[in-house]
């Protein structure tokens, strides 16, 4: 009973380890690349009437869903 409770209790630890661990080893998306997915991300912006005050948050995260979904790392900042 003991071994199989500890196995639950480091289960979702061990699952949170080895994610941060790939996302570490993601290798670095280019400038271009990162210019091109925040044009395509403003765009999108547009399209979706976002906000001034909004449109920064929009579109970094816009840009590191993209960058996900391709295996890259997340960048912290995007230029507008």
């Amino acid at each position: 009973m003991n071994k199989a409770l500890l196995a639950l209790i480091m289960a979702p630890i061990l699952s949170v380890s080895a994610s941060y661990a790939v996302a570490n080893e993601a290798p670095e998306a280019s400038a271009e690349m990162i210019q091109e997915y925040t044009e395509m991300c403003l765009n999108w912006a547009k399209d979706d009437d976002i906000s001034n005050d909004e449109l920064k948050l929009y579109v970094l995260n816009c840009v590191n869903d993209e960058l996900e979904a391709e295996g890259f790392k997340k960048v912290t900042d995007v230029k507008i």
